[in-house]
């Protein structure tokens, strides 16, 4: 048996892939091999909370292939071992953005033998893992003192605020709603309404796997203010990559 090479999922090891319109066809597809006596041994992983579905084409020995549907729910692995893979297709549902990451080892049987004998060790394993903790380097300051519709978190280009905490901290009789909305500031998801008869500090919790907003990249954090009251409020967190 030859050792072939590495090999990175669409060149990169870790793809941003954006669900096409019609989901009955593969968002991104890619020829691993056309050698039925090359074996594949790797791990492809959705880094996402989406559900995603992969299309496995097994090469057989006569050259036709045989066909996987598999669905790799959030940060759920797919460890392959030992197949004669020949095509990965990655489905997205439309109009979501997810990161895939994959990577392998290639080995060449030398002859039919061979080949017999290292597919009796042939499997696929899933392993799902607890979602991932994030740094936490995002901090957003914001005095208020108007009754107003205030954008308090813009997040980085491409990419998805997580909230880790919030302090709000009136100088006089307050209420503060907390929302996310979409990248155009419409469409409002209410996290909670905050209200304060006199001067007062509040502070809302998330833990280290963020609370996120769901409209995914670019979506923005809003807070309402319902007096003119001085009002700081700063946000803790994380600006996510790829819908993560």
């Amino acid at each position: 048996m030859q050792f072939i090479g590495l090999y990175n999922l669409f060149g990169v090891g870790t793809e941003v892939i954006l669900g096409q319109a019609n989901e009955e066809l593969p968002s991104r597809t890619e020829t691993v091999t056309l050698d039925p006596l090359v074996l594949f041994s790797g791990q492809i992983t959705n880094l996402s909370r989406h559900l995603v579905h992969l299309g496995l084409h097994g090469l057989k020995s006569d050259g036709t292939t045989d066909l996987h549907r598999h669905d790799i729910r959030a940060y759920e692995s797919l460890n392959i071992h030992n197949v004669p893979l020949s095509r990965i297709d990655v489905y997205v549902p439309t109009g979501i953005e997810v990161g895939i990451h994959g990577m392998a080892v290639l080995t060449r049987t030398e002859d039919e033998d061979e080949r017999a004998v290292a597919l009796t060790k042939t499997g696929l394993f899933e392993s799902l893992h607890q979602s991932p903790d994030f740094m936490i380097d995002v901090f957003n300051n914001n005095v208020i003192a108007a009754i107003a519709t205030t954008t308090i978190w813009t997040p980085a280009a491409n990419s998805t605020i997580g909230i880790y905490r919030v302090n709000i901290a009136c100088d006089a009789a307050q209420t503060v709603q907390l929302q996310f909305t979409d990248a155009l500031a419409a469409n409002a998801r209410v996290i909670g309404l905050y209200r304060f008869t006199a001067a007062g500090t509040y502070t809302v919790d998330f833990d280290t796997a963020l609370i996120r907003n769901p409209h995914g990249n670019d979506g923005l954090l809003q807070a309402i203010t319902t007096t003119a009251a001085s009002t700081q409020i700063d946000s803790y967190g994380h600006d996510i990559l790829f819908g993560q």
